[in-house]
């Protein structure tokens, strides 16, 4: 197992990302900042969107960094990393893991096979952003080194799905030989505790820790 990856056995991955594009932290200083401070309670590494992120983010920590490009152009469902000079500008900014969409659907540039072997000729590891599990053993088989439920609820055939999906990490787990990752939907302490139950390798939480706009959105919910 890649080094960077063994070192977020059993810890918490803090994504740093602003969600609202219309938001003021979206800034590649601010992100990184809002991810070092989670460092300060026990984040165990990172998930970042953008070399320019990930590039602020290396010179202020040593943990582990997932990078990840997103590129939302019309007429295609993938759009999470989604091709060669992306995954390459990623490892030389310094992510130590780069996480590529591995669904199903139109994609805009190269597969995720070849996504995989550029990840891995810079050093880094690949992370597969899935959302069944026939995506999941794909992705495994095409090289990837872990595997995220981050696309769970994103896709037509996931669409309502339960988020965290603790029973799906469960499937994942029993039939993959890669690690799992829980992500998507992680806001309590009960979600940390219930992902690895289930059996996961890490877990990702993200808009409960560094999205202010979504906290007081989930706060209010109450009312």
């Amino acid at each position: 197992m890649i080094p960077a990856l063994e070192r977020l056995k059993g810890k918490l991955i803090v994504s740093s990302q602003a969600m609202n594009p219309r938001s003021p932290l979206a800034r590649p200083d601010i992100l990184a900042m809002m991810a070092e401070a989670a460092g300060l309670g026990g984040a165990g590494g990172y998930r970042v969107d953008g070399p320019e992120v990930v590039r602020e983010l290396r010179a202020r920590t040593a943990l582990p960094i997932i990078g990840i490009a997103k590129d939302r152009r019309t007429g295609f469902d993938v759009y999470i990393t989604t091709t060669v000079a992306d995954v390459e500008a990623l490892c030389d900014a310094g992510a130590d893991i780069v996480a590529c969409q591995a669904t199903m659907g139109s994609r805009p540039g190269e597969s995720f096979g070849e996504l995989a072997a550029a990840a891995h000729a810079r050093g880094a590891a690949v992370m597969a952003d899935i959302s069944t599990l026939e995506e999941a053993t794909i992705a495994a088989e095409q090289g990837a080194d872990v595997i995220a439920t981050t696309m769970v609820g994103y896709t037509p055939a996931t669409k309502g799905a339960v988020r965290p999906p603790f029973d799906f990490v469960g499937r994942l787990v029993a039939a993959l030989k890669v690690p799992v990752i829980v992500e998507g939907g992680v806001w309590t302490p009960e979600h940390v505790a219930q992902s690895f139950t289930a059996g996961a390798f890490a877990v990702v939480s993200g808009s409960a820790v560094t999205a202010p706009d979504l906290i007081t959105s989930h706060l209010l919910s109450a009312l």
